[in-house]
């Protein structure tokens, strides 16, 4: 049991919602726990799979969203991510209207180098998500993409230590938070292990910050998105937020 606690956790994302709950199931979550946000996982080729949601879904959640506005952050992977970056707008002229649910934006790069285009990867954004946070998954290959982007082509960034993967592995080490940024923590976190996890972050962040859980939310056999699991995570991360 924690003695004392550093309240530095601002949102607790919960990352994965697909087909296997209903969109309106959020709902009562987000009511309870007002500093969730729930992380949808976005892929031209794997929609509807497991943890990506179909098209048919993303349309139900935004009928949802429009009645309650409870935070959403879209998780871009695979084509639509490596367009992005070379300044092709594909998944926006796709999806439309629905990326006005998402309050931010995470692109996941899964530890392949990506090609980049500077100045065309800035201007789409500044088109498209002008006032939308950025969260770029530091995972150990895409660095010089975030810092690029942040210091000198003005865009609102903001770092994910993610080492991971999607595979649910902590990390000997947490990274040390930057000075004077917010940043998110992923990798490995569960509802059993949050507790031990965080005492162990919150030596290396003063926060603000926030946390990201996919995996180990989810079923044995990885087909559902574990809304018990999810509440018990944000039961045990609820101590630390401010």
């Amino acid at each position: 049991m924690v003695e004392e606690t550093k309240k530095i956790v601002r949102v607790v994302t919960v990352t994965g919602a697909d087909d296997s709950v209903r969109p309106e199931e959020l709902i009562s979550i987000a009511r309870e726990y007002p500093f969730v946000e729930f992380g949808i996982l976005l892929s031209k080729t794997q929609q509807g799979g497991k943890r990506f949601p179909s098209k048919d879904w993303l349309e139900e959640l935004y009928i949802v969203w429009r009645q309650e506005r409870f935070a959403l952050s879209g998780h871009l992977c695979g084509a639509w991510v490596r367009n992005l970056c070379l300044g092709m707008p594909t998944f926006f002229d796709e999806f439309g209207y629905m990326s006005k649910m998402f309050g931010r934006f995470q692109l996941n790069f899964h530890a392949e180098n990506h090609r980049v285009n500077d100045r065309k990867f800035a201007a789409l954004i500044k088109q498209y998500l002008p006032s939308t946070p950025i969260i770029f998954q530091l995972d150990g290959a895409n660095e010089k993409i975030f810092f690029a982007m942040s210091k000198s082509l003005g865009i609102r960034t903001f770092p994910l230590f993610d080492q991971s993967g999607g595979i649910g592995l902590l990390p000997k080490e947490w990274p040390y938070q930057f000075p004077n940024k917010y940043c998110g923590y992923a990798g490995g976190l569960s509802p059993d292990n949050l507790q031990r996890e965080m005492e162990r972050i919150s030596k290396v962040a003063s926060g603000p910050i926030w946390i990201d859980a996919e995996t180990l939310l989810r079923s044995q056999d990885d087909k559902v998105f574990d809304l018990e699991k999810v509440r018990r995570f944000l039961e045990a991360a609820k101590p630390w937020v401010k």
